[in-house]
């Protein structure tokens, strides 16, 4: 499990696509936050080049690996009360919070997103079910990819 986090040249690509990336590579650049370990990237963006992609940003200088302390924290076996499922919680929130930004914008929902956010199980994510679809089909490339996406989701919750 490794997490990575962006460098300056990954923020200034970022805010200025001054490096041309291709959009399967940009959108994995943004999504690296320094929080999410790369099985949930995977797992969040389903591609078959993954490991190429993550490779071609390390390599590029546009992500590092996180810090070693924190990454042992993060990989710290869950407390014995955690809630059963947190995992497949934040895979379906992480999902939908992505989906959302990659096809209405980053700031488009925020209302949305927040109350997404604040879920704390599946059944809440699944309340905001509608909500999210109706925000996918806002736009032309999401009612292209609604289908698929929901299928994605589904299969998440």
């Amino acid at each position: 499990m490794s997490i990575f986090t962006k460098t300056r040249k990954g923020l200034e690509e970022i805010e200025t696509r001054c490096g041309g990336l291709h959009p399967r590579v940009r959108r994995l650049l943004i999504m690296i936050d320094g929080h999410r370990t790369t099985e949930t990237l995977a797992a969040t963006l389903n591609d078959e080049r993954f490991e190429a992609t993550l490779t071609t940003l390390l390599d590029a200088g546009y992500i590092e690996a996180k810090a070693a302390p924190e990454v042992a924290a993060s990989a710290a076996p869950a407390p014995v009360d955690a809630p059963a499922g947190q995992g497949q919680i934040e895979l379906a929130r992480n999902f939908m919070m992505n989906t959302l930004k990659a096809f209405n914008g980053p700031y488009n929902k925020l209302g949305l997103m927040q109350r997404i956010h604040a879920c704390t199980s599946l059944e809440e994510l699944q309340s905001l079910f509608n909500d999210w679809l109706n925000s996918i089909n806002e736009t032309r490339a999401g009612r292209q990819r609604a289908e698929e996406l929901c299928a994605r989701l589904q299969a998440v919750m």
